[in-house]
């Protein structure tokens, strides 16, 4: 999955999920690939059997525009989601960004 994440007057700069890299399109120019639009698997706790516009968390269906991401929990937060999950975080894991890294990858 490649998404668009930055426009400069130089051009646009793109993430490719798979490859883990960055993929810079010169301006005026179309990119060589194909772009996803508004991806909501990139969208923790999305379930995508229960529609386009639902997510489930916590067990309940919400709205996607009432989803949270990672960056806005709480360290408890976050570890009560990976409990929810059956996620193990390391004990010797304690910072914030650490934590959302770990359950990103364990949640791909």
């Amino acid at each position: 999955m490649i998404v668009e994440t930055r426009k400069t007057a130089a051009g646009t700069e793109y993430w490719d999920n798979k490859e883990k890299k960055v993929l810079f399109v010169p301006a005026g120019m179309d990119p060589y690939f194909e772009v996803t639009e508004n991806p909501k698997s990139m969208i923790m706790g999305v379930d995508l059997a229960s529609g386009p516009d639902k997510t489930v968390i916590d067990g309940e269906l919400v709205d996607d525009e009432d989803v949270m991401n990672f960056s806005k929990m709480t360290v408890s937060q976050l570890k009560k989601f990976a409990a929810e999950h059956n996620i193990d975080i390391p004990d010797d894991m304690k910072k914030k960004d650490d934590i959302i890294s770990f359950l990103t990858e364990e949640t791909e």
